[in-house]
């Protein structure tokens, strides 16, 4: 028999499971809370917008250690070691100017930087972000000297800021082409622009790249982000194995899954489980369902989620 609770977030199993005197009972518990049971839920792009990994593929990547759930960095990616002094001194130098409400001064350091030959993919990231961020409006980032100086008209300025911060993402993303930030903050240019159609393009690349990092770390700190968990929207729910059940077996299955920025289950990690049947139901039952990914502000990340599927034996 089937049984489903919404108000208390259980999911019922399905098929022919019960003795007259027992039936299953499956709920799922995800990152400490129990889910609900909701069903599941025309411009040219410009050639640095790519996806690069195969979104089919399942990964073995080592779980992040425990958590409710974790933000996770992929092995593949590229870490930011290569950061000469230098280029820190200038991301620290613009970073104080910021926080002391004079970040348009920064941004002519910035520049005077990459004039100088320090064009490394973090300066660039930056100064792109902050010439965004002058272009939908704030105006203590509006410089008064530069490639996109004040002009007197918001109209022209907007176009100028945008198209430096543009020309500034592309240049990082030709060196860090695995690198989502680059393609988010190139969505957030397209998408201020007006151009929903090459910021989708965008988005969908950059969910196929490398989350976090300092990239990531430079996206929070001047946009002053929040972090979301990811969130199960819902799916069929388990079966419980009739085998298992004959021989009285149930009990909690608790699973790792990756999820990756476009909210597919890349791969399954066993935490516990008191059977294999149980372990496959449960698993399977988490590749059919749905989950909105996790996000750092508005921009989705990779991240684990600790998913306990209980499969409970209850008299009548």
């Amino acid at each position: 028999m089937t049984q489903i609770a919404p108000s208390s977030g259980t999911i019922g199993s399905r098929g022919a499971v019960g003795y007259a005197l027992a039936s299953a009972l499956v709920c799922l518990v995800l990152g400490g809370w129990l889910s609900g049971c909701a069903p599941a839920p025309g411009t040219d792009v410009a050639p640095d917008i790519r996806p690069v990994r195969d979104a089919t593929a399942d990964l073995e990547e080592i779980p992040v250690p425990d958590g409710r759930w974790r933000p996770h960095r992929l092995a593949a990616c590229q870490e930011d070691v290569d950061v000469p002094a230098v280029v820190e001194k200038y991301l620290g130098i613009c970073s104080q100017y910021y926080r002391d409400g004079s970040g348009s001064d920064g941004m002519i350091e910035m520049e005077m930087g990459l004039a100088a030959g320090h064009r490394h993919s973090l300066m660039l990231l930056t100064l792109g972000q902050l010439y965004l961020m002058a272009g939908q409006g704030m105006p203590e980032l509006l410089p008064v000297e530069g490639p996109a100086a004040d002009v007197g008209d918001w109209s022209r300025n907007k176009v100028r800021l945008l198209g430096r911060a543009r020309a500034l993402l592309v240049e990082a993303a030709a060196l860090r082409p695995d690198d989502a930030a680059v393609d988010y903050l190139l969505a957030d240019v397209a998408r201020a622009g007006g151009n929903m159609a090459t910021a989708a393009a965008a988005v969908a690349a950059g969910m196929t790249k490398c989350t976090g990092g300092r990239s990531f770390a430079i996206l929070w700190q001047y946009q002053q982000l929040d972090n979301h968990p990811p969130r199960y929207l819902g799916g069929p729910p388990p079966e419980f194995p009739q085998a298992a059940l004959n021989k009285g077996i149930g009990g909690e299955v608790v699973l790792d899954v990756l999820l990756s920025p476009a909210g597919e289950v890349r791969q399954v990690a066993v935490v516990a489980s008191p059977a294999a049947s149980l372990t496959r139901e449960a698993a399977t039952s988490l590749r059919l369902g749905g989950f909105e990914a996790a996000r750092v502000g508005k921009y989705p990340i990779w991240s684990w989620l600790r998913v306990t599927t209980a499969f409970n034996l209850a008299e009548e």
